[in-house]
């Protein structure tokens, strides 16, 4: 019963790390394609959202190597 509990919060971590991922993906596909060669547009990160995105990608590469059973 624990165990079945764990693997549902981890899924629901995999869930929101993948939000976070594309969410960062958005914002920098947004500025890339609103920049131009007179004004770039730099995707700025404050040091909190680097940590989640960090955290978010290794995550959901540990997932795609190990997958989520405990």
């Amino acid at each position: 019963m624990v165990i079945d509990l764990i693997n549902k919060l981890l899924v629901i971590f995999l869930f929101m790390s993948c939000l976070v991922t594309i969410r960062h993906g958005y914002y920098f596909i947004q500025a890339l394609i609103t920049s131009t060669e007179e004004e770039p547009i730099r995707y700025k990160l404050p040091d909190t959202s680097l940590f989640y995105l960090c955290v978010s990608i290794a995550y959901i590469l540990t997932v795609i190597f190990t997958g989520i059973k405990l």
